[in-house]
Order: structure tokens, then sequence, then C-alpha cells
């Protein structure tokens, strides 16, 4: 049953990350199930109350508020990839809805953290190009190679955010571990459709046929990373000048300022650059004592599937 709050539906199941494997994507396989709702907005990261930058709700009725539009559905959902990571999310959702229901994504370290150092340059919040000298970096970061579009320093050790056996456990710990399910990114991207009933199952709910998995969210990078942190991140003089231009020219001059915005991503091309088998061998040791623990933990976790009905 959905937790309300003043008569409002509130979320009963929780997508919490990793960043960069699947997140994105399964809200948007889910959110069509006829069954499922989620709102409009992913990653709020209302409950990630030790990550108060990442947090675009802070108060009970703002975040009741976006899942007004829930209506009759029986899945209520809410996805924040930093969940994972944030070291208060398992316990602030268990006191929010102990029944909740958790899904993790998972992706082998070697092909995460250079997508997850992908994602920050795009987003400004990393300026060391070259992942390796970044990951040899990890935990003794210089304050000033941290960008102030950087929202959490910490997120720039690449070694923490790639611990996944401390931070699923933190959700086996806060919930029964019948209440979660872990998916790696190898696994459902071999057969999306497989994980999708897994899923369904998983809340209860019929298989309604879907059968279309798109790519959604893949790694982009800029074809001048220059030009478009002129428009998206540009120097403070610069910012001055256009937010005097934007408050002379008022409405149209913000509009202007969003084509711009627009113009500069357009200049982006997919992928980015893959690292070499020596760092991919050096990152799969460095993680493969905890890997054996987390798949050792997740072996006791799991259970067996059964076949789901069609409506």
């Amino acid at each position: 049953m959905t937790k309300t709050h003043s008569g409002q539906r509130l979320p009963n199941l929780f997508i919490v990350g990793a960043p960069k494997c699947g997140t994105t994507a399964w809200v948007e396989y889910l959110r069509t199930h006829p069954d499922i709702f989620f709102p409009a907005v992913k990653d709020q990261c209302y409950f990630a109350l030790d990550l108060p930058n990442f947090r675009l709700t802070n108060t009970e009725t703002d975040y009741a508020d976006l899942f007004a539009e829930s209506g009759n559905a029986k899945v209520t959902g809410e996805a924040s990839a930093m969940y994972l990571f944030s070291k208060a999310a398992a316990d602030a959702i268990r006191n929010h809805d102990p029944a909740a229901k958790i899904l993790i994504f998972l992706r082998e370290q070697e092909d995460y953290l250079p997508s997850l150092h992908n994602q920050f340059l795009w987003e400004f919040a990393e300026e060391i190009e070259d992942f390796e000298t970044a990951w040899r970096l990890s935990g003794r970061r210089a304050s000033e190679t941290i960008p102030v579009q950087c929202l959490e320093p910490s997120t720039l050790d690449y070694a923490a955010m790639g611990r996944f056996h401390e931070q699923v456990e933190r959700f086996l710990i806060s919930f029964p571990t019948e209440r979660v399910r872990v998916f790696w990114f190898r696994d459902w991207t071999a057969d999306p459709r497989a994980t999708y009933l897994e899923i369904l199952e998983f809340l209860g709910l019929h298989d309604d046929g879907r059968s279309q998995f798109p790519p959604i969210n893949q790694g982009t990078t800029y074809r001048s990373r220059t030009l478009t942190r002129l428009v998206v991140s540009p120097p403070t003089v610069l910012r001055k000048s256009a937010r005097l231009v934007k408050r002379i020219t008022g409405p149209f001059g913000r509009q202007l300022h969003q084509m711009a915005l627009k113009m500069a991503r357009r200049h982006s091309a997919p992928g980015y650059k893959t690292i070499g088998p020596e760092l991919r061998e050096e990152i799969k040791r460095y993680y493969a004592e905890e890997n054996r623990l987390l798949e050792e933990r997740l072996g006791r976790a799991s259970k067996p599937r059964r076949a789901i009905p069609t409506e």
C-alpha cells in the first residue's frame, strides 16, 4: 500500500542508483506501465540528507506534491541515482516507508567509473579530462581542482564512488532482502525484456507486453568544451554581463540564453574516450575482493524467479 502525506500518495518504490548504470533508462521503461507512476523530474535526492546540494526538494509537502498526479497507480516510484552513494538515504527511506521496495543498478567499475567521469565532464563538475589522472587522485583532490559546478567534492573520489559492496550493504541492512533487487548493467542490457519481467514480478504487477527497450541517456562528449563552457559555465565577468543583458532584455534575453545553451549542447558527439587494458585490469583488481563479497551477499539474498501473468 502506498504511504500518504495529508491525503497525497508517496512513493513505495525507489530506484537508488548507481549513476550511469541504467537508472534513467529504467524510469523511462517502467513509467509507461499502466500501474506505475514516476514524477516528471528524476533525481530529486530528497532522502540524501548528507548531500544537500543534490536535493531538489527539501520539504515534505513539496516532496508529496511531486506525486499528486499518481492517480490510482499501484506503484508510485522515485529515482535518484545518488541515493546509493549517500550514507543517509537508506535509513531515511526506511523511516519514510519500511515496506518500500528498492531497485539498485550496478556496472563493472572499469566501465562505470570512466562513464561517470565523462558525465561529470559533461556537467562541468569535473575539469581533469584524463580519467587515469582523476582516478589516481581519488581521495586526495586538492581544493583548486574541484570546479565550482561540482555539487559535492566527495563524488570526485572515484575509488569511493565504485565501492558498491558497502553502498548496497546499507540498503540490505535497512530493508529485508526480499524488498531489494540488484541488477548488473551487463545482464539487463543483454536481455532487458527478461529484466523487465523480473522487476514486474518483484512489484507484483502484470506483464503489459512491453518489448522495446531503446538505449536512453547514452554517454556523449562536447566537440568543443571551450565553446560550450563559455555558454554553460562562463567566467565571472561574462556571467555578470549575461545577467545584465537578461535583466535589460527581460524574457527575450532569457529566451536567447536558452537558445544559446541548446545550440552549444548540439555540438556534442556520442560516446567518450575508453580506457586502456592495463588500467581496466588495475581497476578490476582494486575492487576484486569487494565485488566477491558483494556477489556472496547477493547470492545469499537472491530469490528464485517465477512466471508472471499477462493481462
